[in-house]
This record gives C-alpha cells, structure tokens and sequence, in this order.
C-alpha cells in the first residue's frame, strides 16, 4: 500500500512539474494583425523583423519581467532563422507572426508585474546602482531568485498566494540595499583596513587604526539610517576611506622607522655606543632614527607606541604649514608625497605678490618641522638609554644574586657530603655479672 503511495506522490509531482515547463504560449494564435506585418516583406526582411521585435523587448527588460514569454519569443525567431531559405515564405510569415503575438502578451504581462511589483522592482534597480551583483552575488542572486518565482506566478496566471512571500521578500530587499549601500561607499575603506591589519597596524600604530576603525562603523551605522541620502553617503564613504588610507601610510611610517632602528641597534651593538639621527628627505621630510637597545628588542609594544606619536607629531607640524597655504588635509598621503605637495603649493604662493617672504616663512617652519622631528627622535633614544641602564642595573643585580646562590649552593654541597660520611662506630662497655656474696649467719 506505502508503494502505490509513493508512486502516485511522484507521478503527481511529476505532473506538476510538467505543468509548471507548459510553454505559456500555448493558446496565443497570431491575428490577421500580426499577419500583416510580415506579408509584404521579403523573407529576410521577415527574419530581421522579428529579430528586431525580439531585441527590443530584451532592452525592455522582458527577459526579467516575462522570461517565459520572452524566451519562447526568442525560440520563434531561432526558428525562423533556421528556416530561411529552406522553407517557404508563408511558413516563415506565420512563424514570425506567431512571435510577435507573443511578444505583445509578454509586454501585456510586463505592465502586470510592474504594477504588482512596483516596489520589489524598485528596490532591484537600486541594488543595480550600487553594483550589489559585484559586491554582494550571494545575497543579491537569493533575492532576485524569490522574485523570479514570484513573478512567474503572475506570468502564469497563478498569484493567489504570493502576498505573504511579497512581505518577506520587501524586507529582505530592503536590508539587501541598505546593505549594498554601505558596501559601495565602504569597501575600499574595508578593503585598506584589512591590509593594515594584515600588516600590524593593530599593534604598529593602534591609536591611527583605532580611530579607521571607528570611524569605519560609525560611517556604517549612518548610512544605515539614511541610505537614501546620497551626499550623506559619498561623504561618509570619503571620510571613511581617509582614515582607513591615513591609518595605512601612518602604519607603513612606522614600520619604516622600525627597520631604521633595528638596523640602528644591530650597529651600535657592534660598537657599544648610542646612535641618534633625524632628518628631512631631500631637506625636508622622513626621520632617519638609530638608536642602540640594550636588552629591549627594537619591536616592543613600548616603542611602537613612541614611533607612531613620533609620525603624528611629523604630521601634524606638516599639517599647520599646509593649513596656512590653504590646502586640504593632506594625511592620507605618504609623509613624502605630502612634502611634495607643500613644496609644489610653497612654490606657487611665492610667485604671488609678498610671495618671497611667505615662501621663506613656509621654509622656517620646514625647518622648525625638521628639528622637531630630531627632538623626538633624540627623545626616544633617551628613554631607550635610560631603559638600557636600568636592564644593565637589574642584570648586575641579578649577577650578584646569582654569585650568592653558588655560594650558598657551595656550602649545601659540604654540609650533604658531610652528613652523607660513616659516622665511627662507639666503643662497648663490658658489664662484669655481680658477685653475691654469702650472707653469715
């Protein structure tokens, strides 16, 4: 009895499956109208007719609006073209106004599904704009496949039940353009974070990364809340993008300055002294920093936090000479390229009246910048130095310490070999018996 059940079940699903790959075109006969447009034509004129017919209603989004319907129209016109030259006109003309017949019910169809789906498809063209096929193919293809289904329905003349799936598939597209939204502005900002991090920013320069970061989710959190607002948008995504590429050359500046002092130290090592340099590249930018880390390795979180406010504090005397020539915030640069540009700006503002005396200002402060950086650099060096002293002090303690556990360990040894000796063996006492004497009476 189960068998017969199970039999039936498949032959029925069977037969739904086969109702749902009935072609929809099935009862559309082409009218004398649709005739008419081929009769006079030749034959190839006939072909590219329909071709033409077939390619308009493919820019008109019928493939997506009435897939079924365009897809047979499509089948149609193959069939025509196979057919040129080998089967008479008359087939050809009625062949071609059949496919125009179904085209004209796909596009019946296609204002149907606008109308029923006006807000689904609205949702589909923003995802569109913000390129969430690219960004995000996994969500963006379960979302247009709940579509499809239902707009299948629709074509099929089947909508009785598509309502509640409408309100489900409205939030998920919702959350998906949201989503898709913050993608677009954000993901090079993403993209850059994760390199950094890849790199050790997180580490190398925690206080820059930190502040990408936060910037990075807060920029997140209000695009969620106002995705629709497009400059809102592309300003939280350059905001976003110019902490993520300053928190990248930040961290890069430090890495630079730590392969420096490594080096630094590997030398001074060799002659038992302290290096200290700073210098401007090309007279004006880059720190060369050496210093000699006795018992500290050059890659301490210690040190990475003192290198990193040293690239900050580079910035920020970089940033007040281009503040004053009324340049935009140049940190997401590399500290080199920012020099370019301010010597580029220096340059102009001199050829302007009073220019020679703003350009020597701008100089001083190149210089004043220059020998800021040798400060915190010769800073650094003495906090290293001190660090040195003190590790050389507790290792000379720890010398000691160590000298009287020998010692200590020393006399151990001796009184365990004394106790460890035969002790001699004790003379024994003979013990002469007691004599009784008679008693007399």
């Amino acid at each position: 009895m189960q068998s017969w059940q199970i039999r039936i079940s498949g032959a029925l699903i069977a037969l739904f499956l086969a109702g749902c790959a009935t072609p929809v075109s099935t009862n559309i006969k082409p009218s004398a109208a649709n005739v008419a447009k081929f009769n006079d034509l030749s034959e190839l004129n006939v072909v590219a007719t329909l071709e033409k017919n077939v390619n308009e209603a493919r820019n008109a989004d019928m493939p997506f609006l009435a897939p079924n319907y365009f897809r047979e129209a499509a089948q149609v016109l193959s069939e025509c073209q196979s057919a040129l030259g080998n089967k008479p006109k008359d087939v050809l003309v009625n062949n071609a106004a059949k496919g125009d017949a179904i085209l004209e019910k796909g596009r019946a169809v296609m204002d149907i599904v606008k109308y029923r789906f006006a807000k689904e498809l609205e949702y589909r063209a923003q995802l569109l704009e913000h390129d969430a096929p690219k960004l995000l193919p996994k969500e963006y293809e379960k979302v247009i496949g709940e579509l499809s289904g239902l707009i299948e329905k629709v074509e099929r003349e089947q909508p009785a039940s598509i309502d509640k799936e409408k309100e489900a598939l409205l939030k998920s597209m919702l959350d998906l353009v949201i989503k898709s939204v913050q993608a677009g502005a954000l993901h090079e900002s993403e993209l850059i974070n994760a390199d950094s991090k890849a790199k050790n920013a997180d580490k190398q320069a925690p206080l820059t990364y930190a502040e990408a970061l936060r910037v990075y989710q807060e920029s997140k959190s209000q695009i969620a809340a106002a995705h629709h607002d497009k400059e809102l948008v592309q300003r939280l995504g350059a905001e976003a993008t110019f902490a993520a590429r300053h928190a990248q050359q930040v961290n890069e500046r430090v890495a630079l300055l730590q392969a420096q002092l490594k080096v630094s130290a590997a030398g001074s090592a060799m002659t038992g002294g302290v290096m200290v340099g700073g210098a401007m590249a090309g007279g004006s930018s880059g720190a060369q920093v050496g210093a000699q880390l006795d018992g500290k390795t050059a890659g301490s979180a210690t040190e990475r936090v003192s290198l990193e406010k040293i690239v900050l504090q580079e910035e920020d005397r970089l940033r007040s000479i281009s503040t004053a020539l009324g340049m935009k915030d140049l940190r997401d640069l590399p500290l080199e390229k920012q020099v370019e540009e301010i010597k580029r700006a220096a340059a102009e503002a001199a050829q302007q009246p009073n220019g020679a005396v703003a350009a020597k200002d701008f100089e001083a402060r190149l210089e004043a910048a220059n020998s800021g950086i040798q400060q915190g650099v010769a800073e650094l060096a003495k906090k290293d130095k001190l660090l040195a002293e003190k590790d050389q002090k507790l290792e000379s303690q720890a010398t000691q310490l160590a000298e009287k556990d020998a010692q200590i360990k020393t006399l151990t040894d001796k009184v365990m070999k004394l106790e460890a000796a035969p002790k001699p063996a004790k003379k024994s006492r003979t013990v002469k018996p007691k004599v009784s004497q008679p008693v007399k009476k």
